[in-house]
């Protein structure tokens, strides 16, 4: 498979994987990004067996590595909030309630998990929402497999806390 067919097939996917981990679309951007150059260099050298695992493999470990280097700036997501499309009510219907009322709680979910320390929002994101378990997580960490247990654990406790309080 040439490289535009793995983009086109895997990019969405790379890009929401880094969005979880890092919280900011311009470092899941960089991240996806990145993981393609990294693979267009290595792919010609080395016979990448299994092309997803590995991208999604570096994809991990770079949004990682963009989260530990920098410093993110709570004012810019924020702004980031802000711009956010007002969403008008259109005349009620039982249907358009729903959906504002399911996109009220995915919003609820995403500001606790953005509102979370990094740490515990790496570990819930690669175990709900990737499908790690503790051990393949220790091992991307680089942690104990005990650390990632209890940092699970803190983590979604502290998570069902943020939930649990009035917005």
């Amino acid at each position: 498979m040439n490289i535009e067919e793995l983009y086109d097939k895997y990019s969405k996917s790379l890009f929401f994987t880094s969005l979880r981990i890092t919280g900011d679309s311009f470092d899941a951007e960089e991240a996806m990004q990145d993981t393609f150059i990294r693979y267009y260099q290595h792919s010609g050298k080395t016979g990448i067996k299994n092309p997803e695992s590995w991208l999604r493999s570096v994809c991990i470990r770079r949004s990682i590595d963009i989260l530990r280097n920098r410093n993110r700036d709570k004012d810019f997501i924020e702004e980031w909030r802000k711009t956010e499309p007002d969403n008008t009510e259109l005349p009620d219907s039982t249907a358009q309630d729903e959906h504002k009322e399911l996109h009220l709680k995915v919003e609820t979910i995403k500001s606790a998990l953005e509102n979370l320390p990094d740490g515990y929002r790496i570990i819930l994101s690669l175990n709900l929402f990737e499908g790690y378990d503790y051990k393949e997580i220790a091992g991307i960490l680089k942690v104990k497999e005990s650390t990632v247990r209890t940092q699970y654990m803190r983590g979604k406790a502290r998570l069902l806390q943020i939930l649990e309080k009035p917005f």
